[in-house]
């Protein structure tokens, strides 16, 4: 009961942060004049990732992968169709930028988690 009572509050932890991090790289990024997507999903991917190593109660290792996949499935719907912007010299045309800064920024996340994991405390 336990580790349900845990997990169920990591999961919980782990939305509030995926969330609080999207809408403040959102804001910071509109703010700086940057182009938002790619930098919403590497940062909210990153911070799943290690928010979900650290708040799981036990399994960190599987726990950071296992939010590493479900990141990249919802970054897969969320990211969709994504264009370069507007006063971009392709703007309106199909850009890749933000999945893949959303999965290697998630994968780069996994390794941190797997290599902090090894350390020898």
């Amino acid at each position: 009961m336990n580790q349900v009572k845990g997990f169920t509050i990591s999961i919980i932890i782990v939305l509030v942060v995926f969330v609080l991090t999207a809408v403040s790289t959102g804001i910071l990024m509109g703010y700086i004049g940057f182009w938002k997507k790619p930098f919403i999903g590497a940062v909210a991917a990153f911070s799943v990732v290690v928010t979900g190593y650290i708040s799981a109660p036990n399994h960190k290792q599987v726990a950071c992968i296992v939010w590493f996949i479900m990141g990249a499935l919802g970054a897969w719907f969320l990211a969709g169709d994504s264009f370069y912007p507007e006063d971009h010299e392709h703007a309106y045309q199909l850009s890749y930028i933000p999945l893949l800064s959303t999965y290697s920024s998630g994968f780069l996340a996994v390794l941190i988690c797997l290599f902090w994991h090894k350390q020898p405390k």
